[in-house]
């Protein structure tokens, strides 16, 4: 019977025995986790944790990790890299295409700045005519009118579009959304909601659509029916110089009336200027042959 035969490996010394123990347990573990990986399948892989006997320039190696610089709330508003960090209002996806001179003048000649007395439903008839003077290749007509619609604000309206946060606006009809909601509120609505309901005499559902229309045209015509009539606006300030100038001579003229018969009585003896008022009666301001204080008809201002 022949023996077994025995192998003999001659074992290799390894200063840094603890070195090479780490980097096989790290080869292992990531064999591991590209097997788990390439299966599909997950699993939560423990974090190394550095054995006791690991030395201690090696651990405050590892542990080390430089803290982040410190930034006020100054700092996030001034420019980074020359460039400002504010770029306005950006879409969720902007596009670029080149604006033709006649959209950009049509959208430049009907700015909207968000006062009081400018439309927004207006603004939108004029804005969705101007951007049917371009069709840029490859562009949808969402992406289109987001590109434009900022270029027809100014003022306060386009501080108001700048202020939205980026990439939170995806489609037009969002951003369409909110401009009717911050520049036609509720209590706009609410308004013309109630004068339609008293002209329609109870409530305007109870309207159909063709009564509805006659409704709201007939209303529209009285409108401007009623800024026709009442002409043009004198300039600001006419009205009241016309006052001031009326007052002044009426108050000028009844000094000199005064005057006038002061002096005729002071200097007239009283038999006389009897006899002077039954012979020859004088208007002693303009002349003629009528009593003082009767230069205007009766009834003139």
């Amino acid at each position: 019977m022949q023996g077994r035969k025995k192998v003999v490996r001659e074992l290799i010394f390894d200063p840094e025995i603890e070195k090479t123990t780490k980097a096989n347990r790290k080869a292992v573990r990531l064999a591991h986790q590209a097997a788990l990986l390439a299966s599909g399948t997950e699993e939560i892989i423990e974090e190394e944790v550095p054995s006791s006997n690991t030395s201690n320039d090696e651990t405050e190696s590892m542990a080390r990790v430089d803290p982040p610089p410190r930034r006020t709330l100054g700092d996030f508003g001034q420019a980074t890299g020359g460039h400002n960090p504010n770029l306005g209002f950006q879409p969720v996806n902007p596009v670029s295409f080149d604006i033709k001179n006649t959209v950009l003048s049509a959208l430049k000649e009907n700015q909207f700045s968000g006062s009081e007395s400018e439309c927004p439903n207006i603004h939108l008839a004029r804005f969705y005519e101007a951007c049917g003077y371009t069709e840029p290749t490859g562009v949808s007509e969402s992406n289109k009118k987001l590109r434009l619609f900022p270029l027809s604000l100014i003022g306060r309206a386009k501080d108001w579009i700048d202020t939205l946060p980026p990439n939170t606006i995806a489609t037009w009809d969002e951003l369409e959304l909110k401009f009717r909601e911050r520049y036609f509120p509720i209590h706009k609505s609410a308004q013309t909601r109630m004068l339609l309901d008293a002209s329609a005499g109870g409530s305007l559902k109870n309207k159909d659509e063709s009564e509805t229309r006659e409704l709201v045209e007939a209303m529209a015509q009285n409108e401007y029916r009623v800024q026709n009539d009442r002409g043009a606006k004198k300039k600001a300030g006419m009205l009241e110089l016309d006052t001031q100038t009326a007052l002044l001579a009426q108050s000028q003229l009844m000094n000199m009336q005064m005057a006038a018969m002061l002096k005729h009585f002071t200097t007239t003896p009283a038999p006389q200027m009897q006899a002077n008022a039954v012979q020859d009666v004088k208007c002693a301001f303009c002349g003629k042959g009528h009593a003082n204080g009767e230069c205007f008809p009766a009834g003139s201002e």
